[in-house]
């Protein structure tokens, strides 16, 4: 039907149209213009209008040249965008004869690819750069969801830490949230609120569907009224134990708030509450590993030192034995504190499966959820906080470690950062000075809230380059160019996170104060390691060439030596190197065998023996640790294995414990700490190009911070140094060492 016909239809009187045309009368009228002089019409001269020709009569639909103009102007405007087309492909990389110089084998599956397939790819590569570009100064946080879909959450100010209250979390798309919005309209349309969301307020629900059958009843009672026969250290062994998890452990992950624990303990709710006893005995079990108490001595010496805490820790259930009520604050701080005892144990492994049990209580009562402030911020307020962000970075760490997904992701949470507060800072008899750490006071947390900007970029790289071919076939990652810019980005979020690290958390091997420097190896070691793991998918082999232009075998050989040797710092001044760290010192000393095997593959004349230095490195490390952890054993056994079978030079047995120094020892680091720190100058690689820290912001960056000394990147001797080439069957050598001490590079175009 035209549109002439749905004008003049009578049944569309009433209808609101948009009139787009002169009246019926106006249309009749015919214009005299030709007649009059100078071509002006009637009308035009009464109203004093200049009489104009220029705009075109308007073509009826229904008039056949319409279809012409119509096919014309289409024809014109694919033209047009075939244009740009052409001109955006023209910038996309040749992937294909990329790919074909390097593997054949990928031939017929870059040819399959389209121009669609790319854009798709560049599309989402955008999208994620940009998020990407946000990580590393700040952790990303999401905008503020809408009230009514978080309307549930604010109950979650009803639980308190002794007694929870029957509340669940229900998110946005549980039946729930309908009832609330059927709740709404209903209360719209009778004029008066009927009835809430709680049960109590329903009139007509029938008591045996809303109550507790009495079998589940009974078996709850039986459950929470019988408190287990705990066993506790003697009153000042539990002091000192307190006080070890909080130099040791509480530092690196700011789970409990010590006054608050400690007054807790001295009003003896650890003997009336049973989960609150149950953490205590888990801080207890967590601060023995360092305890040289004789009490504690004797009772290792009955089983082995790698019982330390055991006593504390087999009293408790591991798990909760019952999930039939929710979940409370000493809930999650209980599967923390499980978690950080049995990173060192023979079965690590089971930390993952403990972590995400936690996570999945802590988001049951809602605990992931931003909530909204009604009155001033409270110690239990920051503890929910704590206590979840705590359970975040484990997960993320044992995830990466053992090849598995993460149990939450960015988009699962809207939960607000840590406060930048220490301990004692948080409480005042003045509310204005509550919360307020004091002006040119570093905060301890600081370090953590640099952990968790590491750990962002490390989930973001286990759900990209990580993530199962499945995954990547729905995000239409069909080709190997999305892998060269998810890099490149990834290596752009960790140059921000560095230029980020405030001046305490800097690498300075003299540092004085003992807890700044301690939280600096791990938060290095854990950057350091983050790169390797960034890049060691695409270290080339004969039969994987890299699809990358990064030399990534490089960046991964420098980082590992940056990594063993910072860990080397920590072992001499302090002789303790902690569970996390072991693990990244294992990973670095695997890079340099692949880097020394690969050279020796393809017959370069290497020093077999100054390659190993820095094994010898992590092996005496991992040595000297497995006194205390199980897990730097099995580790050293590993490593012991690999360069056996490799036909590599082994230290003597009596070189284990050369380095090693007295754990309470506080005199000043030896001068042989740097006597391997000739670095070549390095200049800068090409990668991402604007999308890389400018190479002059580093340098002011630097000079603001040139009394800190940067953790030094060693390179390999001139002799041995390995790149891709030569992994490829290629003689070329990396550029020369030549003898010079300079800052160690931190950036990704400095590693290679």
């Amino acid at each position: 039907m035209s549109s002439n016909e749905e004008e003049y239809d009578p049944s569309n009187v009433n209808k609101k149209r948009r009139i787009q045309r002169a009246c019926d009368i106006c249309r009749r009228k015919k214009s005299n213009g030709v007649q009059m002089p100078g071509n002006r019409c009637s009308n035009c001269i009464t109203n004093n209008y200049e009489c104009t020709y220029v705009e075109t009569a308007r073509v009826c639909l229904c008039h056949p040249i319409f279809f012409l103009i119509l096919s014309l102007s289409y024809v014109e405007s694919l033209e047009n965008r075939l244009q740009k087309l052409e001109k955006l492909l023209k910038r996309v990389p040749n992937s294909s004869s990329n790919n074909n110089n390097t593997n054949n084998n990928n031939t017929n599956a870059n040819d399959a690819s389209t121009p669609t397939d790319n854009q798709s790819v560049h599309a989402f590569v955008d999208i994620m750069a940009s998020i990407l570009r946000r990580y590393g100064t700040t952790y990303v946080q999401p905008p503020p969801d809408d009230d009514a879909q978080i309307i549930l959450s604010d109950h979650f100010k009803q639980l308190s830490v002794e007694q929870p209250k029957d509340y669940r979390f229900f998110g946005k798309s549980s039946g729930v949230m309908l009832i609330q919005t059927a709740l709404e309209l209903k209360n719209e349309y009778t004029g008066k609120r009927t009835w809430s969301m709680k049960p109590e307020d329903l009139s007509l629900k029938r008591d045996r569907f809303w109550t507790k059958p009495p079998w589940e009843e009974q078996t709850l009672i039986s459950l929470t009224s019988t408190r287990p026969p705990y066993d506790f250290p003697e009153s000042d062994l539990l002091h000192n134990l307190v006080d070890l998890y909080f130099k040791h452990v509480n530092i690196f992950m700011p789970l409990l708030h010590r006054p608050t624990f400690e007054r807790a303990i001295k009003a003896g709710l650890h003997l009336q509450d049973p989960k609150f006893g149950a953490n205590v005995l888990l801080v207890c079990a967590n601060g023995a590993r360092f305890c040289d108490d004789p009490r504690e001595e004797r009772r290792n010496r009955r089983r082995n030192r790698h019982s330390s805490g055991w006593k504390w820790f087999e009293q408790v259930q591991m798990v909760r034995r019952t999930f039939l009520t929710p979940s409370n604050l000493y809930d999650l701080q209980f599967y923390s504190l499980s978690v950080l005892f049995l990173h060192g144990s023979s079965a690590p492994q089971a930390c993952w499966a403990m972590v995400g049990v936690g996570l999945r209580l802590a988001q049951d009562v809602g605990a992931h959820r931003k909530r909204k402030m009604k009155g001033p911020m409270t110690v239990e307020d920051e503890l929910w906080k704590r206590a979840f962000w705590v359970l975040v970075s484990i997960d993320r760490g044992v995830s990466s470690g053992l090849g598995r997904p993460c149990a939450v992701h960015d988009e699962d949470f809207d939960i607000d950062l840590p406060v930048e507060c220490d301990d004692e800072y948080w409480e005042h008899p003045d509310p204005e000075k509550r919360w307020k750490q004091p002006p040119g006071k570093p905060s301890l947390v600081a370090s953590f809230l640099c952990f968790l900007k590491l750990s962002q970029v490390l989930a973001f790289a286990l759900r990209t380059i990580y993530s199962i071919n499945k995954s990547k076939l729905l995000l239409g990652f069909v080709d190997n160019s999305w892998e060269q810019l998810i890099v490149a980005e990834l290596d752009s979020a960790l140059n921000r996170f560095v230029d980020s690290v405030p001046e305490h958390l800097r690498w300075d091997p003299d540092r004085e104060n003992e807890e700044f420097f301690m939280q600096s190896v791990l938060l290095w070691t854990s950057y350091y390691h983050v790169q390797i793991l960034i890049h060691r998918p695409f270290i080339p082999s004969p039969s994987k060439p890299s699809p990358l232009i990064f030399p990534s075998l490089t960046i991964c050989t420098n980082a590992a030596r940056s990594c063993i040797h910072v860990v080397d710092v920590l072992h001499r001044r302090f002789g303790l190197v902690y569970p996390p760290v072991q693990m990244a010192v294992f990973t670095s000393s695997i890079v340099l065998l692949l880097s020394i095997w690969g050279g020796k593959r393809n017959g370069l004349m290497t020093d077999a023996a100054k390659e190993m230095k820095d094994v010898h490195k992590s092996m005496t490390i991992l040595k000297s640790s497995e006194t205390l952890w199980h897990s730097a054993g099995r580790l050293w056994d590993l490593l012991y294995e690999l360069a056996s079978v490799g036909d590599l030079p082994l230290p003597q047995p009596s070189a284990w414990n050369n380095n090693k120094r007295e754990r309470n020892s506080d005199s000043p680091i030896s001068s042989n700490v740097s006597e391997n720190a000739n670095t070549p100058p390095l200049g800068p690689r090409t990668v991402a190009g604007s999308r890389r820290v400018s190479h002059s912001n580093r340098r002011r960056h630097h000079q603001r911070q040139q009394h800190v000394t940067t953790p030094p990147m060693f390179h390999h001797h001139p002799t041995t140094s390995i790149s891709e080439a030569s992994l490829m069957g290629s003689s070329t050598m990396t550029q020369q060492a030549q003898p010079g001490m300079v800052n160690l590079p931190l950036y990704s175009d400095e590693l290679g």
